[in-house]
């Protein structure tokens, strides 16, 4: 069966901006729980220490970005595993293309590995 060009491209797109946004909230995820468990501080926001602040763990009073790094990583995970089938199925790969794509959401740096690599391989394959 021939994979259907327009929807491939299509899937392809959508992956690319879900790669970059949850590969950018990744790092930003990484460097928070860096800051939290190797430095014992978290990200308070429009507290008393301003704007954003490095408070010590378990004290946040106002805004606890930190926890909201975390929420927000873990929907655009969901959106960026919705884009990963999509694709998958776009273009007909083998079962064990969709948890290699997946792991791009948890990996650190690996979604724009795996953007840059899938991007090559569906316009090969829609030519």
């Amino acid at each position: 069966m021939a994979i259907d060009r327009t929807r491939a491209l299509k899937a392809e797109k959508t992956f690319r901006i879900a790669a970059y946004v949850t590969g950018g909230m990744l790092l930003l995820l990484t460097l928070e729980m860096i800051l939290k468990y190797a430095g014992g501080v978290e990200i308070e926001g429009f507290g008393p220490g301003g704007f954003l602040a490095l408070v010590p763990v378990d004290t946040v009073t106002a805004l606890n970005v930190s926890t909201w790094i975390l929420i927000v990583h873990g929907w655009l995970y969901v959106f960026y595993l919705v884009t990963c089938f999509q694709l998958w199925t776009a273009m007909r790969w083998p079962v064990l293309w969709f948890p290699l794509l997946a792991a791009g959401g948890v990996v650190p740096f690996l979604s724009f590995f795996t953007e840059s690599r899938v991007r090559r391989i569906v316009e090969e394959a829609v030519r």
